[in-house]
Parts: C-alpha cells; structure tokens; sequence
C-alpha cells in the first residue's frame, strides 16, 4: 500500500486540476466567485440553492487580499472563463473587471429599485448592502467626543504618532483615498496625504490590512486608525475596547465613504441563465434586509429596506458622492502614486 501511496496522490492532484481546467456546465450550477466572508456568503449560496435547486460552486482564494488573487486569476482566464458571476466585497476590483472587458451587461428586473450612485449605466455591475470608512478609537485612550469627525482632522499636531491606515495599495484604503484624491483634485489631495504621512511622526502607520489596523488600536499600539464597520463591529463582539466615528473627509467634502458589494456576470461564462438567476436573488431587498440584521450591519442602499433599531442607513451617514468611472479609470495609476507618497517614497 505505502509504495500505490504517491501514484494516488498524483491521481487525486490531477483531479483537482482538471475541475479548476473544465467549468462546471449544466442546467443546475453556478460558479461564483467572491471575496465576501464565508460567514455571509455560504448561507445566502445555502438559500438560493434551496429555492432554484441550482447548486452554487463556491470559487475565492487563500490569500490575505482574496481580491487581488481573484483578479489575476480571472485576467489569466480571459479567453477560456471558468465562472459565471463575480460577487465582489467592495467595488475597486469589479471596475478594473469592467474596464479589462470581463464583465457582460445584464439589467436585472431587481435592479430597478436600486439608486442610480450604485449602479454602472451599461449594466456591467450592481451595488447593495454596504459598509462604511470609519474611524476606529480605542476607547481607553481616547473620548469619543475628542475624537476626530474628518480623516483631515488627522493631519492636527494633537494626533501626531498616534493613528494608522492600511496600505493603500489594495481594498478598500485604495478605493476610499483614490476617491478622495478625485474629489478633492490631485493638487489639494496629494498635499492632505503628505500632511498625513508627516503626522505620523516617522511611525510604522501603514499597516498589512484594515483588519491589522483594527488589532493595533485594539492593543494600544496606535490610538486611532481608519479601518472598515464590520472590523470594528467584530472586535467589539469580543469585547475589546474600541469603538467608532463615522469618519467624514474633509470640511469640503464631509461624507462618509461606503463600500458597496458589488456582483456582476463574467463575460463568456458557462452557464449564463443560471448567472442571472443569482444576480437576480442576490439584488432582492430580502437579501440587503438580512445583511443589515447580521454582526457587520451592513448598510441598506435602498431607503425602504428595514433595518434594526440602532443601526445606521443611508440618509443618516449622508455618503461623500463620488463617480464611480473615473474611479475605475484612474485607480491603479492613482494607487501606486498615493502609496509612494504616504510610504514616503516620494514626497
């Protein structure tokens, strides 16, 4: 048995293989690919699976960014895609699919109802359930009332040393800072970031991840730092001591940043109809109503869409407004050029 061992191994290797290879095709799947946490993703494929009888083959990835291995992998896959829908946790990702030609128009019926700011006009993707860019405190070091309303605030000498972002290079540190730079003009918006970078005192503030930005303040390492709602809402579901602002930008532009999911169809994929059929239950006000009642409250973009007492909606955070094309066009180039220049690179 010990010498059959490898050859078995090497034939469990090769199927393996040969599933990524050939996509799953039939009239009962759908391939889906996501960054979204399984903790949210596995019930709702669960759902659909019980309604359709449509069996979802769940396609992520094991790196600490998921999406930025998802999208190398679905660029290497142009011309021969194994996936029917990308369900993206955030929206920088789905618009360099859309301008890479990835994506394929479909107006759902159920996209209707959702607001034009979360919508691409040609139908390529669709936005719902939202987080949010706060500020994240530690609670032991810091009084809320003190604590800063504006990332430009961050700038002020009496939080020098004192904060941390994540690298801007990926997620949504890259979608929120590109943004801003559009919004403010690159002059304006460059010069806020290297206040930024000469605030931190000569600190490590640049951390791996919103979710390193969180452990820090939740340590004491770093006071403050801009992270994501659902990271601070876990940390508190442990009991740690941190807590939130919803962080506006500058005094010129006071609006929170959100961060839609976004799902979209894969261009070419293998089983069109059953694609639109997901995107179609995933759009459904039911679906933002349970994302709003889960730990990382996700944000309704629809106004009708209840939510529990206590959480936060659309028309209480009044969203910084930002167009999502020139985001797209201009994010990787915007990108490098923000993290050079609050890594210090270039100043």
């Amino acid at each position: 048995m010990a010498r059959l061992f490898p050859f078995a191994l090497l034939l469990a290797l090769i199927a393996v293989a040969l599933a990524w290879i050939s996509p799953p095709r039939g009239p009962k799947t759908v391939v889906v690919y996501t960054s979204v946490d399984p903790d949210y993703a596995l019930p709702l494929f669960k759902r659909f699976e019980e309604q359709t009888g449509i069996e979802v083959v769940y396609r992520t990835d094991s790196e600490a960014d998921k999406t930025t291995g998802m999208l190398e992998r679905l660029r290497a896959l142009k011309d021969h895609p194994d996936g029917d829908v990308f369900w993206n946790s955030e929206q920088s990702g789905t618009l360099l699919l859309a301008n890479d030609g990835l994506l394929e128009k479909y107006d759902s019926p159920a996209r209707a109802s959702i607001p034009g700011a979360f919508k691409d006009e040609a139908g390529l993707w669709t936005g719902f359930g939202c987080r949010a860019r706060v500020l994240i405190f530690n609670t032991q070091r810091v009084k809320k009332e003190e604590a800063p309303r504006l990332v430009e605030d961050l700038a002020d000498p009496k939080w020098r040393g004192r904060f941390c972002i994540a690298r801007p290079r990926f997620g949504t540190t890259r979608s929120h800072f590109v943004a801003l730079m559009l919004a403010l003009g690159e002059e304006k918006g460059f010069a806020l970031l290297r206040k930024l970078r000469d605030n931190a005192g000569g600190k490590p503030w640049l951390v791996d991840g919103n979710a390193a930005v969180r452990e820090r303040v939740a340590e004491g390492t770093f006071d403050l730092g801009l992270t994501d709602t659902d990271d601070v809402y876990e940390a508190q579901t442990q009991n740690r001591p941190v807590d939130l602002i919803f962080i506006g930008q500058t005094r010129e532009y006071p609006g929170v940043f959100l961060v839609p999911n976004t799902v979209s169809i894969l261009k070419g994929g293998p089983n069109r109809g059953n694609a639109q059929r997901f995107v179609d239950f995933l759009l459904q006000p039911e679906t933002e109503a349970w994302l709003a009642e889960r730990g990382a409250k996700q944000i309704p973009v629809r106004a009708e869409v209840p939510v529990p007492a206590g959480h936060p909606t659309m028309e209480s955070l009044k969203p910084m407004p930002y167009a999502a094309a020139p985001l797209g066009a201009r994010l990787e180039e915007l990108s490098l050029k923000i993290d050079r220049i609050v890594s210090g690179i270039e100043k």
